[in-house]
């Protein structure tokens, strides 16, 4: 048995041991410890005199350690940060793909359908619905009685009740914000 082979008896398992106290994986601190070795054995560093290589020994270690956790923390938040990025892409690219396009298609008929209004029904829509004025301020920009008004929007929207579907309807009185003007 060479002296290497000694010190890495004499000395692995303390070692390993005092690799735990840092790691959490078993594995992770053989492997660190198993470098250590390494290093020592390719650099020639050991001739028989365990005072100077025990220490060096217990601080590589250490250093290995410290390094592998400062590396860990860097690639968990690489990961994080990738993911983050995905879910990003991910969104955005269900955002402006299918689901833009049938938003699309859906506000098309919205507006067709308000299109096909006679104009004093098609007006106070436009002006309730997408201005978001209130009853009294669309008479007032109309000259109108708001009682006139009320009737309109109502008709107004029992014209569109025929013309498409509820589903689309809530678009257009729920979501009028992001719904542009047919004008």
């Amino acid at each position: 048995m060479t002296d290497f082979d000694n010190l890495f008896l004499k000395y692995h398992q303390p070692l390993f041991l005092y690799t735990m106290k840092f790691m959490e994986d078993e594995d992770e601190a053989l492997d660190l410890v198993q470098d250590v070795f390494i290093s020592v054995w390719e650099r020639g560093q050991y001739h028989g005199n365990d005072e100077p290589v025990k220490a060096y020994l217990f601080i590589a270690v250490k250093n290995s350690c410290l390094n592998y956790i400062k590396h860990q923390k860097v690639v968990k938040t690489f990961e994080h940060d990738a993911a983050l990025m995905l879910k990003e892409k991910e969104a955005a690219y269900y955002q402006s793909g299918e689901t833009s396009l049938i938003e699309k298609e859906t506000l098309q008929k919205i507006d067709d359908a308000i299109d096909s209004l006679s104009d004093i029904y098609k007006e106070v829509i436009i002006l309730s619905r997408f201005e978001d004025l209130k009853n009294k301020e669309i008479a007032e920009r109309l000259n109108i009685p708001v009682r006139t008004v009320e009737t309109r929007i109502f008709r107004a929207i029992s014209l569109l009740r025929v013309k498409i579907p509820t589903r689309l309807l809530f678009l257009l009185f729920f979501k009028r914000r992001s719904v542009k003007s047919p004008v």
